[in-house]
């Protein structure tokens, strides 16, 4: 059994990551796991507010972690950052996660400002592309050295399950859904595999205030866990994940078990909704 644990610490031993989106929640998770199989880590996000704390939690994992500061919005600022994680990982990177993300809005389409709805398209959909874009030179290096590099793009459950008021947020995400698998055809040959992941409701503190928000509006005594119990009888599994579960499929698509697979869109969501069967 220890030998075990210690061949499952190794997977990623001497790889290099950059992950974006660093907060307290899913970057976070992310990047930990990613430490936590052997890789150093690139952490990426538009301010400093838990950026030093999660370098620190990557570091106390034996494990390198590089800080830097950028808007993926910004063309210039993502080839800064791509150029700052060349210089840190020596013109070379294995493993991209985009996991920055703009949450829309919540409102109906006819009566929306469409002009406030691109701010979602400019982070998930043309920023994501950007950064990856601007990594691509690095990601080739490595996938040249190795024969294998990995772009896993976070996705959500919302463009398979469609719901009112949520149009701003699943459109750039349906958006990048489609990209990613032409990426994966385009990118193949260089030995790049892209794959996504699609969560559901991740479990953490921005979804309670969600469902405390949801058990007010509908009143009569309602409370988080009420609305808790019922997003969560709709899963196969009877629960919503937290974000560090989902990081699990992340580590999963970034390591060697998943070197054959690219193109997938993996539901992580407890069973929440289920793709059609082949």
């Amino acid at each position: 059994m220890e030998r075990e644990r210690a061949v499952v610490s190794e997977m990623l031993e001497g790889r290099t990551a950059l992950v974006t989106g660093i907060g307290p929640g899913m970057g976070r998770d992310i990047s930990l796991a990613l430490a936590r199989e052997g890789a150093d880590v690139a952490l990426v996000a538009r301010s400093d507010k838990v950026l030093p704390a999660v370098a620190d939690e990557v570091e106390a994992l034996g494990r390198r972690a590089v800080r830097i500061l950028g808007d993926i919005s910004d063309p210039a600022d993502c080839g800064r950052i791509a150029a700052e994680a060349g210089e840190a990982f020596g013109g070379r990177l294995d493993i991209l996660v985009n996991s920055a993300f703009h949450g829309g809005r919540h409102e109906t389409f006819e009566g929306a400002d469409l002009a406030k709805w691109r701010r979602p398209m400019e982070v998930n959909y043309f920023g994501t592309l950007q950064v990856t874009q601007a990594a691509l030179p690095l990601l080739k290096a490595a996938a040249a050295a190795s024969g294998d590099a990995r772009i896993v793009m976070v996705n959500t459950m919302s463009v398979h399950l469609i719901e009112e008021r949520a149009g701003s947020y699943a459109g750039s995400k349906a958006a990048l859904g489609a990209v990613t698998k032409t990426l994966a055809r385009e990118l193949g040959g260089y030995g790049i595999r892209v794959n996504a992941v699609h969560p559901g409701y991740i479990w953490g503190d921005s979804v309670r205030i969600y469902f405390e928000w949801q058990a007010e509006e509908r009143g009569d005594g309602a409370t988080w866990q009420d609305v808790y119990d019922e997003r969560a009888a709709e899963t196969c599994l009877g629960y919503l994940p937290h974000s560090s579960e989902i990081a699990g499929a992340v580590v999963f698509f970034a390591s060697p078990l998943a070197r054959c697979v690219t193109g997938t869109a993996l539901p992580v969501n407890a069973g929440h909704w289920l793709p059609p069967s082949a």
